[in-house]
């Protein structure tokens, strides 16, 4: 087709009028024909000529017709959870995404076209906006006509989602579907959910139970602890630094903070002392020794570091010697002596700097120490005051019958552990705590991805983040950056960008999160900077247009007049997809740029999830 031959569709449909002329006409001619003796010739003469104009005006208005029909959209659609699984099993290599057609310049074109009208007066009755629906249908009409079944090669899950869009727009919807597929598979997946999202909870249980191994679901949520896992976040780690780092960053502090800083190397010689006794580290038992057992811990450690030097029963002989000695009957008495027989026979025969960082705390003023430690305390108070402590710090060989796991063992066993850190009884540190949980996870999941790099062969391990503001650190940045050798498949939600920025407090940080996330998938965005930063990422496309042009000219005393009238076709560059038209989709549609470029606009289905007794 020439590129000067140009149609606007949602102009009048004149080739049906046209057709419908011609049809009347040899309707006419057979009227004439019968009713005279006209000679037959002339009449199947006539009537081919009248029947080639209708054809040849019939496919342009049919292609009008169809354009202007596609604008009233369509409904709702649903997928049952068995079909979901079924089609998993068969196409294994495949991730579905609902039904899309691929958004190019002509659907770009016919929505320049379009925005420049007044679009009520193109959509039929049925398809007008109403009160219960949610954005302009007929974008999604553009293309109704290319839509096909929507999926993408599953190993390009590594290069990590960003789902972006406002409340209520689909991004749930979305997880749902895509957290059955990756269940399916028998991958690993990690829900964090900040919402504590009961639908999210019932999809992964109830899909676990559809693949035929109801055991794999680890349900863990703060607001129902009798339901939950007992869950240790400390557990994991490869260096004992960094469990202190992952717990000292919660504190709300600039960088470069003293205190912070003061915290984390505090919390660090705590931890080497316990590694040192061979006590796994927890949240209780940290802030046992910080709020009161320094001395207790240096009784321990020293204890257990001079029988390793100088055997069991000569050092107990030493320690006992000093200890009625010096007459020292309580604990903090007794830790000091412990402390002198440390560096006057231990360090002489063989020194240990981790035992020398808690000896150093032993020594600190209490007051000053308190001081020091005084924005750190609040939250480990918070993560282990009544039933939080045996939540987050569990006690293997205890009474207490739920089970206890850890993300290295979900990980290991491909297990499905929903985190929901909402809707706790305390609505005044409910939100403070989860985001807390959450960073703890993220900061569990990098460690254990590091060593899953180092020494393990990775198998694919998906992590579900909803409203990832909430929880954002510097190991999910860590996560996104370096994941993807260790196998983990990152799918981060959120409802604009700034809330990155306002979570960080850096822009740079944010954007490091927006960087690495290869595909995007928008649903309905209102907000303007993340409408700009998604037409970022599509390239500018060049429309066309008619310009009308009328003028007049006067000669020498008015005497001779001209006029004149023209048309041009023009072309101007515009938005592939208009990024105002981002604040119009409606529930459950989306507009996605996956990694290479390749961008589709789609729906989604809701997924039926089979009707089955509560989780208990």
């Amino acid at each position: 087709m020439s590129e000067w031959n140009y149609t606007n569709l949602w102009r009048p449909n004149y080739e049906a009028a046209e057709a419908t002329a011609w049809c009347a006409s040899m309707a006419a001619s057979t009227a004439v024909h019968l009713l005279s003796s006209m000679p037959l010739t002339p009449y199947l003469i006539t009537l081919g000529v009248q029947a080639g104009f209708a054809l040849a005006a019939l496919p342009k208005a049919i292609r009008l017709h169809r354009a202007k029909a596609c604008l009233c959209g369509v409904e709702m659609s649903f997928v049952t959870l068995e079909a979901l699984l079924k089609e998993t099993r068969q196409m294994p290599e495949q991730i579905y995404y609902g039904t899309a057609f691929g958004w190019g310049q002509k659907h770009g074109q016919m929505a320049f076209e379009l925005l420049s009208r007044d679009i009520e007066k193109l959509v039929a009755r049925k398809g007008r906006r109403q009160a219960s629906v949610k954005g302009s249908r007929w974008i999604h009409g553009l293309g109704m006509a290319e839509e096909e079944p929507c999926f993408r090669p599953e190993d390009q899950r590594s290069i990590h989602h960003l789902i972006i869009g406002t409340t209520g727009a689909g991004k749930t919807r979305l997880f749902d579907l895509l957290i059955s597929q990756c269940i399916a598979r028998g991958e690993a997946v990690i829900v964090i959910d900040p919402k504590g999202d009961k639908g999210l909870a019932e999809t992964c249980r109830l899909t676990c139970a559809a693949t035929g191994d109801p055991n794999r679901f680890k349900y863990f949520h703060p607001g129902h602890p009798e339901h939950s896992v007992r869950l240790s976040l400390t557990k994991n780690y490869g260096r004992a630094t960094e469990v202190a780092s992952r717990v000292a960053v919660l504190m709300k502090s600039e960088a470069g903070d003293p205190f912070q800083a003061f915290a984390q190397m505090a919390l660090n010689n705590v931890i080497q002392a316990m590694l040192i006794c061979n006590i796994l580290p927890t949240l209780v038992g940290m802030r046992r020794t910080l709020e009161g057992d320094i001395p207790g811990l240096t009784i321990k450690v020293v204890t257990a570091y001079g029988r390793q030097v100088f055997g069991e029963a000569p050092f107990d002989s030493m320690a006992d010697t000093a200890v009625r000695a010096a007459k020292a009957r309580d604990p903090e008495a007794r830790a000091n002596v412990l402390r002198k027989l440390y560096y006057s026979d231990i360090a002489e025969a063989e020194p240990n700097p981790d035992i020398e960082g808690l000896l150093t705390m032993l020594e600190h003023e209490r007051t000053h120490f308190g001081k020091m430690i005084a924005g750190l305390l609040p939250i480990l108070v918070m993560l282990t005051s009544g039933h939080m402590g045996p939540l987050l710090s569990p006690v293997w060989d205890d009474d207490d019958e739920r089970p206890i796991c850890d993300l290295n063992s979900v990980i290991n066993a491909a297990h499905v552990l929903y985190l929901g850190l909402d809707a706790l009884s305390d609505p005044m540190v409910g939100s403070t705590i989860g985001s807390t949980i959450g960073s703890l996870a993220l900061a569990d999941l990098a460690s254990t991805a590091g060593e899953i790099y180092n020494h393990r062969q990775p198998k694919p391990v998906n992590i579900f983040v909803d409203e990832a503001a909430e929880v954002l650190n510097d190991q999910l940045i860590q996560l996104l950056n370096k994941g993807r050798g260790a196998g983990i498949n990152l799918y981060i939600a959120t409802q604009t960008i700034a809330d990155f920025k306002a979570r960080m407090g850096d822009e740079a940080k944010a954007l490091q999160v927006l960087a690495n996330a290869n595909h995007i998938v928008a649903m309905r965005v209102l907000d303007t900077d993340t409408q700009e930063f998604i037409a970022s990422k599509m390239p500018m496309s060049r429309y066309q247009y008619v310009m009308r042009t009328q003028g007049n000219s006067s000669g020498e005393a008015g005497v001779l007049q001209s006029g004149n009238v023209g048309e041009r076709l023009m072309e101007e560059e515009g938005e592939r997809f208009p990024m105002a038209l981002l604040g119009e989709l409606p529930d459950l549609e989306y507009l996605a740029v996956f990694a290479g470029g390749d961008i589709r606009k789609g729906r989604l289905p809701i997924l039926q999830l089979p009707q089955s007794p509560s989780a208990s």
